[in-house]
Parts: structure tokens; C-alpha cells; sequence
């Protein structure tokens, strides 16, 4: 699939409530995102795929920002990967940029309209369903041990039509990541903390294993100076 390098199509999310976390089972450690609720959030919109290397070329060769960890290796480097080797802090700069550029109000996603946009409103395990299926995204299951174009997947397109939403990069999010934070955080439009150590990243990798990071209800993280090779990012904004 051809995706134009410097086209960044957004998927529309409406209104509404969604299940958010996971109902413990006992047979894996799943803290952090339990307590499972119900979740209301405004209208928003994110980005059908992740930022591309190509993209991001255009930003470091506007306003001189240092080039992208791991862009000299053939495994991450081609332009329609998803870019990676980014930190939360170069994430937020380009999209300072960009909608500076298209006079718009580009941010990450918060974790709640990343996990809405990626397993819809039935609370399922994957984007595509509730069975893992290792066929249908980019994680250490698949074998290919690089990154791979994105929209590479379709037939594990998430509810709302976004692509790679499970495996080939992480995607930050907005949120500071707190253990308990689903126990205290509010039920409508929750952000997180206001304050914290490390920043939430979604979706699994081409590296971690599908069947449980890929999960739209698996949280992990990392501190907003890291950069890291297998977390990127996609656009999000407030839809009117």
C-alpha cells in the first residue's frame, strides 16, 4: 500500500463512551489497567497511521532539530516507517511545528482516546477482535524483525479505521503514567497526573510480543527523554 509521505489523514472519533482497562483474570499480571470502566470522551480525532520517517525528514530539515536515533539503520530507517528513535519531548516539537504550519492545534493522544480509537466500544482484546492473531500486525510473532511500512496491516485495522494500532511502533500518548491512575482518574476526558517520571506508550512493537503488549488495554512507559527503537507516534486534536 502507497501512502502519500506528506498526506496526514485524521479518523474522526465521535462522542461517547467506551470500555477503558481490563477485568483481572488472575493468569496475568495486569495492574495497571484495572480497574475496567466505563469512560465518556468528547469528539476528538487521531491519525489513521503513525508519523513516517519521511514526515519527520521534513521537520529536522525546517528547523535544524537533531535527527531521530537508529535513522542510519536499514531496519528503521525507510521513509514509510513509522518514525521512531523519538522522544515524548521531539514528539510534542514537531507537532508544535506542523500545526504552526496548517494553523491547527496538533497534540498526542491521551491513553483513553488512544485505547478508544484502537478497540471501538465492545471492549475487545485486539483491534480486529477478541483472538490474537499474529498474521495480522507487525510484532516479534511475525518474524520480520524490522519495522514495516505503515497501513502494512489492513486486516488489523482498528474499529474506526486506524492502522497499526497493535505492533510495528508504540505510539506516545499525553499521559503521565501512574500504576493506579484508573482507580482515581475521573470517568469523563480523564489526562492523567499532573505530574510523574514517565510518559504512557500504546500499541506494542516489532520487537515485544504480540500477544500481550499489542493488547489495547496494555500500558507501558517510558521517561519523555527516551528514545527509543520502537516507539513513535501519530497526530491527535480536539474535533468540534
Amino acid at each position: 500500500m502507497h501512502i502519500e509521505t506528506f498526506d496526514y489523514p485524521l479518523i474522526h472519533i465521535p462522542a461517547g463512551e467506551f470500555t477503558m482497562g481490563t477485568i483481572p483474570t488472575g493468569m496475568r499480571k495486569t495492574d495497571p489497567e484495572e480497574p475496567q470502566r466505563s469512560v465518556q470522551l468528547d469528539a476528538y480525532a487521531i491519525g489513521t497511521y503513525q508519523v513516517t520517517n519521511a514526515q519527520y525528514a521534513r521537520f529536522v530539515e525546517a528547523t535544524g532539530h537533531p535527527q531521530p536515533l537508529f535513522w542510519t539503520e536499514e531496519h528503521l530507517n525507510a521513509p514509510d516507517f513509522p518514525v521512531v528513535g523519538v522522544s515524548w519531548n521531539d514528539a510534542t516539537h514537531f507537532l508544535e511545528w506542523l500545526g504552526s504550519l496548517e494553523n491547527a492545534e496538533y497534540r498526542l493522544p491521551t491513553e483513553a482516546e488512544w485505547e478508544k480509537a484502537a478497540r471501538g466500544t465492545d471492549a475487545r482484546e485486539y483491534p480486529w477482535g477478541d483472538i490474537w492473531d499474529a498474521s495480522r500486525t507487525n510484532t516479534s510473532e511475525s518474524g520480520n524483525k524490522r519495522l514495516m511500512p505503515v497501513g502494512s496491516y489492513p486486516s488489523g485495522v482498528s474499529p474506526y479505521g486506524c492502522y497499526d494500532m497493535a505492533g510495528n511502533a508504540y505510539d506516545w500518548c499525553s499521559d503521565w503514567f501512574h500504576m493506579e491512575t484508573y482507580k482515581y482518574s475521573p470517568a469523563e476526558n480523564p489526562i492523567g497526573a499532573s505530574e510523574g517520571r514517565r510518559k504512557v506508550i500504546r500499541g506494542g512493537s516489532w520487537i515485544a510480543r504480540g500477544e500481550f503488549a499489542a493488547r489495547c488495554a496494555n500500558r507501558a512507559a517510558y521517561e519523555p527523554i527516551q528514545a527509543i527503537h520502537s516507539v513513535g507516534f501519530r497526530i491527535a486534536m480536539d474535533d468540534e
